[in-house]
């Protein structure tokens, strides 16, 4: 029998990539790659299991291809609403209402990220509720497991490996097989609980022992592994990765609940990506403690009223991905702020982008708040200028290096705990914020919306993402039209 007794039941982050950091739990690119099994330009309505073709020679070792948008504004639906009309109908026999009106558990996440009367994505409940009696069943007695560790990569992006198409739809492969999806108990290749010292581990909060990301998180499940079964770290030693190959990018088991909530089919990846996230970055109550603590001493200014939540990703993100500067950033608060001319000017379908979100508006305008987070340090100093009305700019004071580095450099400067702990404060606090501005290029920017969409049920709050011409929706607002972020 392999269970557990009782189950536990940014800030300004210049000095560290954090879209790396809680955003490698959203792409890794390690061992056998994947063989296409249909054409991408059959992805709008076909059925999605499709797996990572070539990969972009330009896309650095370890991300996730990103498609780059075409020039122009983002068109805005005409209405707004994240839970969209359903199928009055049946689907295979069930009613569509089964996956309505199941509240969405907090589990682990203060109350003050939930927006009082908000929404969440459709059938967020309900998989929720489906993804802890899988994973905590009363009796693990021959049940069999999928064990998947984590890389030298960001915590960010290591969440979505465990949603994403093959050889990271790691969590989809355990449900599709009626497996139980476990985190090892020697994570040993996972750098976020190693110890400055050669061999030696971070103390986790609450003084737990564990080398998986358990050290700051709920676990994942009742059972244990069993050293039995396919286990996957991005290694050739991997056991059972050509089981991986042909994965489904999302369970079969949602596929009903997906038809009902009418967003499109090649959107539903965006979908299970995000209960990914929800279930799986659930913080410890030791933990959630110390992050009070860390709030109390390293948060300047005051998390109330409205405020506009932003996350500029610079670090060393430039060697992947289009880097934008603060003014490009600045151009959007503005116009979400006080009406930006600039933005007007370039972008004539501008104000009909703000139209859903007119009731949300005259908070923000009154407060003009900014929460800001980012990993270059210039940021702040830029933003410090251009919001220097007495309480307007929120941000950590933390320790920030001046000079780019590579994540792992970072890591052993500052060591493992504190970035992650500080990468949660900044989820956090990015999941308060009413309205949220990020690229969709950067993992940790993606993870923070999706936790946004489900437990903190701001689906229908303003999200948008900066762009050199016009800012851009994400795929809900989008109503399913292509975003930059196409997969």
């Amino acid at each position: 029998m392999a269970s557990r007794q009782g189950v536990q039941g940014f800030c300004f982050l210049a000095a560290l990539t954090v879209g790396y950091v809680l955003g490698y739990l959203h792409g890794i690119g390690s061992g056998t790659p994947c063989q296409p099994c249909q054409n991408e330009n059959e992805l709008n309505w076909s059925e999605l299991t499709t797996k990572l073709s070539t990969a972009d020679p330009e896309v650095a070792e370890g991300e996730t291809p990103i498609w780059m948008p075409q020039e122009g504004p983002f068109p805005a639906p005409a209405s707004y609403s994240s839970t969209p009309k359903r199928d009055t109908g049946t689907t295979n026999g069930k009613k569509c209402s089964e996956y309505e009106n199941v509240d969405v558990p907090l589990d682990g996440w203060p109350v003050q990220v939930r927006a009082s009367g908000g929404e969440a994505l459709y059938g967020t409940g309900w998989a929720q509720r489906f993804l802890r009696e899988h994973q905590f069943p009363h009796d693990c007695t021959d049940k069999s497991f999928v064990e998947h560790g984590m890389f030298r990569s960001g915590m960010g992006s290591n969440i979505h490996i465990s949603a994403d198409p093959c050889p990271h739809a790691v969590l989809a492969f355990a449900l599709d097989k009626g497996s139980i999806y476990l985190w090892p108990e020697d994570d040993w290749a996972n750098p976020w609980t190693r110890g400055k010292q050669k061999g030696s581990t971070v103390q986790c909060p609450g003084g737990i022992k564990a080398t998986s990301y358990e050290c700051y998180l709920k676990p994942v499940s009742s059972c244990v592994p069993t050293g039995k079964g396919p286990r996957f770290i991005g290694v050739k030693r991997d056991r059972g990765k050509e089981e991986l190959r042909g994965t489904e990018v999302v369970p079969r088991v949602f596929k009903e609940l997906l038809r009902c909530s009418r967003y499109p089919k090649n959107y539903w990846i965006k979908w299970w990506r995000a209960q990914t996230a929800a279930f799986l970055v659930r913080p410890s109550s030791s933990t959630l403690d110390e992050l009070q603590n860390l709030r109390k001493g390293s948060l300047v200014g005051e998390m109330q009223d409205a405020v506009l939540g932003s996350y500029v990703r610079h670090g060393d993100k430039y060697y992947e991905a289009k880097e934008y500067e603060f003014k490009d950033y600045m151009h959007i608060y503005s116009w979400i702020l006080r009406s930006d001319a600039e933005v007007e000017r370039r972008c004539p379908d501008a104000s009909r982008m703000l139209a859903p979100f007119k009731k949300q508006l005259p908070r923000l305008r009154a407060a003009q708040r900014l929460y800001l987070g980012s990993d270059d340090p210039t940021v702040l100093e830029e933003a410090s200028r251009s919001f220097s009305c007495s309480g307007c700019l929120v941000y950590m004071n933390v320790s920030r290096l001046s000079k780019r580095r590579p994540l792992m450099e970072v890591q052993k400067l500052l060591g493992a705990k504190q970035m992650v702990m500080e990468s949660l404060l900044n989820l956090q606090l990015l999941m308060e914020s009413d309205a949220f501005v990020c690229t969709w290029t950067s993992n940790w920017c993606r993870l923070v919306d999706e936790l946004r969409m489900t437990v903190a049920l701001k689906a229908n709050h303003l999200s948008l993402e900066v762009n050199k011409r016009c800012p851009r929706f994400n795929w809900v607002h989008g109503g399913g039209a292509e975003t930059p972020d196409y997969r």
